[in-house]
């Protein structure tokens, strides 16, 4: 199989908002020499938005070149803080995860993979990325307690969702007996605590992906397959 390096849609458009921002910037910054008094307000709004264009632009160009890569025997995810490791064969289940909204399920904007051996891949992550996957992962375990916490319903899950409910314990012991401290255990249990709400262990947002979630989980799902097809011949 051959090595697919995705480039995210989170860095499409990056030059473009740059350029077109330093036009409007350079614009305001020309024309505020020959207004009067009158115009002045609506010339510095478009000069702050011509310099808030360029900084947008310069916050996706700063993500990833790359934000995954799928190799014939692992999938390796690249993050500005660093990066994870999974080999296929230690990859159980790939899909969208969703909660409910009502009587609705409703698909969350992430891929979810849930992995057989937490030891294989806790051993591999840095503390520096740990930190980084607990902060941004906050939105969505806070979305899915609200919707998938048993107590919920009942109107018992409000004090949970606020304070030391969206922090984790910092000592973990894998299901091997592997024993974590600090973020890394954190982030142990994290997982432990997604697959419990959600069914997964880890979640890739939508925006690192180059094509539509289902796309993208028919194209991982169709990489396992003939990875493990291989590993068995």
């Amino acid at each position: 199989m051959k090595t697919l390096h995705v480039i995210p849609m989170v860095r499409r458009n990056g030059l473009t908002l740059i350029l077109l921002g330093m036009v409007i910037t350079i614009a305001m910054i020309f024309i505020l020499f020959f207004l009067h008094e009158q115009l002045l307000i609506p010339a510095i709004s478009a000069l702050l938005v011509g310099l808030l264009t360029v900084l947008v632009g310069v916050l996706k160009l700063g993500e990833p070149h790359f934000s995954l890569s799928l190799c014939q025997d692992c999938l390796q995810y690249h993050h500005k803080y660093g990066g994870w490791l999974l080999k296929w064969r230690n990859i159980q289940r790939i899909d969208q995860p969703r909660i409910h909204l009502g009587w609705d399920l409703v698909a969350l904007p992430y891929i979810g993979l849930k992995i057989k051996d937490y030891d294989d891949f806790l051993t591999l992550i840095t503390p520096r990325l740990a930190v980084r996957l607990l902060t941004e992962q906050r939105a969505v375990l806070l979305q899915a307690m609200r919707s998938e916490g048993s107590d919920c319903p009942a109107g018992g899950c409000g004090a949970g969702l606020l304070g030391e409910g969206l922090l984790e314990e910092s000592r973990f012991r894998s299901p091997s007996g592997q024993r974590y401290e600090g973020v890394i255990a954190m982030l142990g249990n994290r997982m432990v605590r997604l697959r419990d709400l959600l069914g997964y262990d880890l979640l890739v947002p939508d925006n690192s992906l180059d094509r539509p979630p289902a796309d993208f989980v028919h194209l991982l799902n169709q990489y396992r397959r003939e990875s493990n097809l291989i590993q068995i011949n």
